[in-house]
């Protein structure tokens, strides 16, 4: 009879050997970032900072661009994780349900989106720039990362529409992709047109109540 324990392969201790290595790297990356712009942060800093070889560092990682995937695409999977968590209370709370609770609902998960971009705008920036490059390691992540907040925006707007509070007669995709869309346009356009980053939930509220607000359905008057 195999148990719950001998069923799990156990790894070996050169396999162990190399997930800690990983660690530390991944570790390094997010104290570096968290310091200073992605772009004054050399790989052999990382390395001191892992307390590995030069050589070694690029024996784990491709690039310096796959350190800035591996410390910020960890960090916005946290931030996922806990604005999917805090949805997912709001809905099963379902107090005052109406069409702005829905656009609501989709409202707080770019807030959040917003706040985090606003720990660190530069490499923010970066990042997002690397779903956009076709020969970027990061680049699959960070599109099934928009692809996930697209997934909830789509889900909400579909329930709103089923319980009869969102305008029916819109694709609920295609509004969530749009959502996506003004998020990405607003954190790309916000160091081009030198704009303060601070200002970038103000920028994206107003476009997102632009696109969702029309669909809100206005409740029927009571019958007498």
């Amino acid at each position: 009879m195999i148990t719950a324990n001998e069923s799990v392969p156990r790894l070996g201790l050169r396999e162990q050997a190399k997930l800690e290595v990983m660690r530390r790297i991944r570790a390094a990356a997010v104290d570096l970032l968290a310091s200073k712009p992605y772009d004054s942060i050399t790989t052999i800093e990382v390395a001191q900072r892992a307390g590995i070889a030069h050589a070694t560092l690029f024996r784990h990682v491709s690039s310096k661009d796959e350190l800035l995937t591996l410390a910020y695409g960890d960090q916005m999977d946290v931030v996922l994780d806990k604005l999917e968590r805090q949805d997912d209370l709001i809905a099963a709370a379902g107090a005052e349900e109406d069409g702005r609770w829905y656009c609501n609902r989709i409202r707080n998960l770019y807030r959040s989106r917003a706040e985090f971009y606003l720990r660190d705008p530069s490499n923010a920036s970066l990042y997002l720039r690397q779903g956009f490059d076709m020969a970027s390691p990061g680049r699959e992540r960070a599109v099934q990362q928009g692809d996930r907040l697209m997934a909830r925006a789509c889900r909400i707007l579909k329930d709103g529409q089923e319980a009869g509070h969102i305008c029916p007669g819109v694709d609920a995709l295609t509004v969530a992709q749009n959502c996506q869309g003004i998020f990405i346009h607003e954190v790309d356009r916000t160091p081009v047109r030198g704009f303060d980053p601070a200002t970038i939930w103000d920028r994206v509220e107003a476009r997102l109540s632009a696109q969702l607000d029309p669909l809100i359905l206005t409740p029927h008057p009571p019958t007498p």
